[in-house]
């Protein structure tokens, strides 16, 4: 175990085929590997600021305070990480006169934390002016909408729960019972050929109206958009997650695009990776695009469109871009998960997906985890994952199609043993 020195709580952290556990073991490929304190230490500093250069003097006060180290014990270091690391020498570079920068691409897990702030609750309740199932069903789109544009930072009352609080011609009652932060709350306005939603923020302590505004729904996407940039402006410390959406046309193209993956097809993956690509030219720094292109890519690798190394390659950098944007970003976490398995590095792998599992989305994550245990041809724990997804979303049609697969492989397995 390192023995750090300041107050900052260890993390974990992933770099190809290896994971340095906050608890300071260092594995590779699921196997331990003995490293001395001093050096687990460095290693565990120029992690903490891979991509930027860590100074000698920085290193050497905090890997030996209080002692007048020279620097040759640091160089010492550095020579035995690059000889660990054999292959992968290039990892921490020398920048002459200033210290040293590790190069290589490096995930940080969060140590879990029970003081983390809690996250604000809202509900949306049924549009009124609607029938009861176009109603419903526009308070799920809304509910998905927020949930995927928030994700952990806003607790998005689930419908069911709203149902069983009681039907209630009185939005704001319906809130106060509802104990719920905020609730938005509107009715559809369709006479004389217009589509519209008057929707309004109710703050739920006091039942009082924070904004309200009139969407135009003929495009629904717009509509979405302008919903989430409402909510973001109007409640205290909110952002979309990655980063907030740039205009209402990025959201639009990115909701079309999650669309056109959901339907999962060659024609609509071509369909998404043209959305994406628009979406991201308006808008490069908004980070939930980057993990549809890399669905986009990982989609194509499961159905064998191209070249299957190079659609991994895409979907990595697309990962990589997202993470950039939003390092604690699940989604792409998710994928980085599947992605790291694929490349061959299992453990680091399965360390992710149990990070990842806690997520607010279940389906999204056991969905990749199901490919990961069929990649590494356990397919009775895929089959059993898979049906997992499905539980949680049954009409997820890549989910089916890998549900296929891995019961082909089965039942192949089952011929061969007969045979």
């Amino acid at each position: 175990m390192d023995s750090a020195t300041d107050q900052t709580p260890a993390k974990s952290f992933v770099f190809d085929h290896w994971l340095l556990q906050s608890d300071g073991t260092l594995m590779r490929d699921g196997q331990g590997v003995h490293v001395p304190p001093k050096e687990l230490h460095v290693l565990r500093l120029l992690l903490r600021s891979a991509g930027t250069v860590v100074s000698k003097d920085y290193l050497l006060d905090h890997v030996w305070p209080r002692m007048d180290a020279a620097e040759e014990s640091l160089t010492r270091c550095i020579y035995a990480l690059r000889k660990l690391f054999k292959e992968s020498k290039d990892y921490i570079a020398t920048v002459y006169g200033q210290g040293y920068r590790f190069t290589g691409s490096v995930v940080e897990l969060d140590v879990p934390s029970q003081a983390r702030a809690v996250a604000p609750s809202l509900a949306v309740l049924p549009l009124r002016n609607l029938d009861e199932i176009a109603a419903l069903d526009l308070q799920d789109l809304m509910i998905r909408q927020l949930t995927t544009a928030f994700g952990e930072a806003l607790h998005v009352i689930p419908s069911g729960l709203i149902a069983a609080s009681g039907v209630s011609d009185d939005s704001r009652s319906l809130a106060g019972r509802l104990s719920a932060d905020y609730c938005v709350s509107g009715r559809f306005i369709g006479a004389g050929g217009l589509r519209h939603w008057s929707v309004e923020l109710i703050r739920g302590r006091d039942q009082s109206l924070l904004h309200g505004q009139t969407l135009d729904a003929w495009d629904p996407g717009e509509a979405l958009g302008v919903l989430t940039g409402l909510v973001a402006q109007r409640v205290p410390g909110l952002r979309p997650v990655g980063d907030r959406c740039g205009s209402y046309p990025v959201a639009v193209a990115y909701l079309n695009g999650l669309c056109s993956v959901q339907q999962h097809t060659v024609q609509s993956l071509g369909d998404a990776l043209v959305l994406f690509r628009q979406c991201l030219k308006l808008d490069a720094g908004y980070a939930p695009p980057w993990c549809g292109l890399a669905d986009v890519w990982l989609g194509r690798a499961m159905m064998g469109l191209g070249d299957a190394a190079r659609a991994i390659d895409e979907a990595h950098l697309a990962v990589s871009r997202a993470l950039a944007l939003d390092p604690g970003n699940i989604p792409a976490l998710t994928r980085l998960a599947l992605l790291t398995s694929l490349r061959g590095c299992e453990q680091a792998a399965q360390v992710l997906f149990r990070q990842c599992l806690l997520s607010a989305d279940p389906a999204d994550v056991l969905y990749f985890h199901a490919w990961h245990h069929w990649f590494w041809r356990r397919n009775e724990q895929a089959a059993q994952v898979i049906e997992q997804c499905l539980k949680h979303d049954p009409d997820c049609v890549r989910a089916q199609i890998l549900r296929v697969r891995i019961h082909e492989q089965l039942t192949w397995i089952g011929e061969r043993r007969l045979a």
